[in-house]
C-alpha cells in the first residue's frame, strides 16, 4: 500500500475528500515548498512581524512559545496561520506543571497526575489542558512522555512522567491521547525509543537506553504498542539509542549508538514494521548537543528524513539547515520517493486534523 492510501488507515483516518486534499497539495508543491513542509520552526514572543516572516518560509509547521500577554500571543499565532498558504501544524509541550503556557490554568505535571491514583481525575485535568491550548490555536502537542523514571537524577524524565510503573504509564498515556485528539490536537508520544535509564541529558549528549531487547519489549515495547494500538497520531524519535537492537541487526563499535532520530532501525524497522505505527514521526529539537555531536550538520540534516522522520524539529538556522537538505535531496542520500512519503504524512496530519478546512 502506498502512503497516500495508508492515509485511510488509522490514526490518519482521511475520508475521499482529505485523500484528494492531500494528493492534490502534494502534486501543486515545488521541490523547494516540498521540503520546506518538513521543517517546524520555532517561534519565541508575540511579534507579528516574527510572525509574517516565519511564514515566509513557508514551513511545515511553527512551535510556539508565548509571552506574557494573552490576547498579544493570541494576534500572533493568527497571524502565522493566515500568513501561510497551507494551514500550519502550531505545535506546543502542553505538559501542565512548569511546562505550559504562562496564562493557562496551573495543573498538576505527569508524575503528580499518576500520584493522585485516578485516571478520572487526570482526564479532567487533561481536558482543561487540551480546551485552553485549542482555544489559543494549537493543534499538536509533545505529549505525553512516556519515559520511565528509573535513574532518578535523570534531567530529561525528573517529573515529567507518570512514573515507574508501566501499566500505571499506560493507562495515563491513553488517557492524555484520548483527551487531546478529542479536541482536535494531535498526540505525540516522546523520547522513542525511551528515556529513564541514563542519567545524562539530550541536551548535551547523546543518551542510552541500555536494556536488552526482553526487558524493552516488556516495558518501552509495551508502552509505544499501546499507544500505537490507541490511535496517538505521532511519535518524537530522539536523541536516544539503543545500542543492544543495533547490534542484534549487525551494527557495530560507534554505530550501536546511532541516536533514534537519524536511525532507520528503530524509526522504520522497529517502530514502523515491527509496531506498525502508521502516524508522523518528529525529530527531537536539533539544536540539541544529543545530535550535534553525533555527526557534522551537513550529514545529519538529510539523514533524519532520508532514516524516517517525517518533519524537522527547530532548524538551526533555517536556511543553512534547508540547504543541507536541499544538498543531501540533489546528491541521492535523500531521495524524492522518501521526500513524497514524509511530506504527504505531514499533509496527512493536517487533513485529518481538518486543517485543510478552516485556519485555527
Amino acid at each position: 500500500m502506498n502512503t497516500l492510501e495508508s492515509l485511510r488507515l488509522a490514526p490518519f483516518n482521511l475520508d475521499d475528500a482529505g485523500v484528494a486534499w492531500v494528493a492534490q497539495t502534494l502534486a501543486g508543491l515545488s521541490t523547494d515548498r516540498k521540503l520546506a513542509q518538513l521543517f517546524n520552526v520555532a517561534m519565541h514572543g508575540d511579534d507579528p512581524g516574527d510572525a509574517q516572516r516565519l511564514a515566509g518560509q513557508s514551513p511545515g509547521g511553527v512551535t510556539r512559545f508565548m509571552g506574557t500577554d494573552l490576547d498579544a500571543a493570541w494576534r500572533a499565532t493568527r497571524a502565522f496561520v493566515e500568513a501561510c498558504e497551507i494551514p500550519p501544524l502550531v505545535s506546543g509541550d502542553i505538559e501542565g506543571g512548569a511546562i505550559a503556557v504562562p496564562f493557562g490554568t496551573q495543573l498538576l505535571n505527569q508524575l503528580g497526575l499518576a500520584a493522585t491514583g485516578s485516571t478520572g481525575l487526570a482526564e479532567e485535568a487533561v481536558d482543561v489542558l487540551a480546551a485552553e491550548a485549542r482555544a489559543l490555536g494549537y493543534n499538536w502537542t509533545f505529549t505525553p512522555v512516556l519515559d520511565i523514571n528509573a535513574a532518578h537524577r535523570s534531567a530529561i524524565v525528573a517529573t515529567r512522567s507518570y512514573g515507574s510503573d508501566v501499566p500505571t504509564i499506560l493507562a495515563h498515556a491513553q488517557v492524555n491521547v484520548r483527551a487531546f485528539q478529542r479536541q482536535g490536537i494531535a498526540a505525540t508520544v516522546k523520547h522513542w525509543p525511551g528515556e529513564g535509564f541514563d542519567d545524562r541529558d539530550q541536551h548535551l549528549v547523546t543518551t542510552l537506553n541500555p536494556l536488552d531487547e526482553a526487558q524493552w519489549r516488556a516495558s518501552f515495547g509495551r508502552l509505544y504498542g499501546g499507544l500505537v494500538d490507541a490511535g496517538v497520531m505521532c511519535v518524537m524519535s530522539a536523541h536516544i539509542a539503543w545500542p543492544a537492537y543495533a547490534r542484534a541487526h549487525g551494527a557495530q563499535g560507534l554505530e550501536a549508538c546511532r541516536p533514534a532520530c537519524v536511525s532507520a532501525l528503530l524509526n522504520q524497522t522497529l517502530l514502523r514494521g515491527e509496531l506498525g505505527f502508521n502516524g508522523l514521526i518528529v525529530s527531537d529539537a536539533m539544536a540539541m548537543g544529543g545530535i550535534t555531536a553525533w555527526d557534522e550538520r551537513a550529514k545529519v540534516v538529510p539523514e533524519v528524513i532520508a532514516h524516517g522522520c517525517d518533519m524537522f524539529l527547530f532548524p538551526s538556522p533555517f536556511e543553512a539547515d534547508f540547504a543541507h537538505l536541499e544538498r543531501g535531496l540533489a546528491d541521492g542520500r535523500l531521495s524524492a520517493a522518501r521526500l513524497d512519503e514524509a511530506v504527504t504524512r505531514v499533509l496527512g496530519l493536517k487533513a485529518a486534523l481538518g486543517l485543510h478546512r478552516k485556519t485555527l
